[in-house]
This record gives C-alpha cells, sequence and structure tokens, in this order.
C-alpha cells in the first residue's frame, strides 16, 4: 500500500539519567465526542497490501501537548481516533529517543512541514523511549531538553524504556520507528524502523490512501 524509503537507524551513547517516573495510567475509553475505542482487531501487523493491518492499541502517555507550555498532562489514542474524520485523518506516531541523531534530523524535517500537513488533517505525536542510553530512561530533563532544542509545537509522550510500545516490537535500541494511522479506525498503515526519507511525502501518502478508500473495518 504504501511505498517507503526509510534512512538507517541510528546506535546508543552512554550517559543516562535517572528516568522519568513512569506511572501507571488510567484508560481513557473514548474519543472526544464520546465514541468508545474499538476493542476488537488490536494488534501490531501494520497493512501489507490488500491485507488490512491491526488496530492500533489504545495507549496512553504522561505527554506535553504543546511545547513544555502547561506541563505534563495525559494523553491517549483515543483522542485521535475519529470515525467521520471531524478532526484527524492520519495519525503520524513518530518514537523516538535522545541520543539518536536520525530521530532530531526526522523531528527537525517534521517542524519544517508541521503546519501545513496539520491543515490536511494529518495529526503528530512523537513518544519518547529512552535517554542518553538505549533501553534507559528518558529522565525529564532529557525529554524538556529535547522538546526546547527542537521548538516542538505538538504533543510529546514519555514511555520509559518502551514498557508499553515494548508489545509493538519497540525496544529503544534501532530508532527512530514510525507508525502511520488511519484516524477513522486506528488501523497500523505502516510500522517500520528508520526515518522517512522524506516525512511530508511519507504522511500525505497516508492520506492519499485514506481519501481514497474506505475504512477497512
Amino acid at each position: 500500500m504504501l511505498a517507503l524509503v526509510v534512512a538507517a537507524a541510528c546506535s546508543s551513547s552512554d550517559g543516562a539519567q535517572a528516568p522519568f517516573p513512569d506511572p501507571d495510567l488510567p484508560l481513557v475509553e473514548a474519543n472526544p465526542d464520546g465514541e468508545p475505542y474499538p476493542t476488537d482487531r488490536i494488534g501490531g501487523t501494520k497493512r501489507s497490501g490488500t491485507r488490512p493491518g491491526d488496530r492500533m492499541p489504545n495507549l496512553t502517555f504522561r505527554a506535553y501537548r504543546s511545547g513544555r507550555a502547561g506541563g505534563l498532562e495525559t494523553v491517549s489514542l483515543a483522542e485521535y481516533f475519529d470515525p467521520t474524520q471531524a478532526r484527524h485523518k492520519v495519525l503520524h506516531l513518530q518514537i523516538a529517543a535522545t541520543w539518536c541523531a536520525i530521530c532530531s534530523s526526522e523531528l527537525e524535517a517534521t517542524m519544517s512541514v508541521v503546519d501545513e500537513l496539520e491543515a490536511r488533517g494529518i495529526r503528530f505525536l512523537e513518544v519518547i523511549v529512552s535517554g542518553a542510553t538505549a533501553g534507559k530512561g528518558p529522565s525529564l530533563a532529557e525529554v524538556d531538553a529535547w522538546i526546547d532544542r527542537h521548538g516542538t509545537t505538538f504533543p510529546t509522550g514519555i514511555d520509559v524504556a518502551a514498557r508499553r510500545l515494548g508489545a509493538l516490537g519497540v525496544n529503544g535500541a534501532a530508532m527512530p520507528h514510525d507508525i502511520l494511522l488511519d484516524t477513522r479506525t486506528m488501523e497500523i498503515l505502516d510500522s517500520s524502523v528508520g526515518a522517512p526519507v522524506d516525512v511530508a511525502k511519507y504522511v500525505l501518502e497516508a492520506l492519499r490512501f485514506v481519501e481514497e478508500n474506505p475504512p477497512s473495518y
């Protein structure tokens, strides 16, 4: 379905700080309209040709919503579930580590096109799963510095040592990891290790698929 080209993933260095005390969070069961998040076909398999992908698990993170303004809040994937496309069409989940130079480059590329793409119904959520050392952290200080360095304007979540995303094969050692979701169904359109060569092209291809095809479920 999606012809994707990704750059190589990068490897980590030493120097971890104490990790963020990542709490368990209550499940957010419905989207802002009160529509329950789907509970069938949940998994981590991406779309392949005409075979639909699984629905993304309804994960919840402690996150900054826009830069660091307002402090940490609870952000759930249920917020992006939008069967009528009233607000969202595609969600690009960028999974990153602060040690990863390619993650940094991908975020910089995203920030250069984010306004244009969000105007078309594409949403972005970055989740930091590691600090200075793969599989460890991140600390809150590392996340804060990462956001300040890049001027991030979309939500940035924290998933220490990928304890939530690990069920989808994310381990913090091979970064970045990109996931594209059809927000009508939360179907996984793509899940790949390595940054897209062209972020805008990557997400616009998913948008084209969503606009040209009915929901898979």
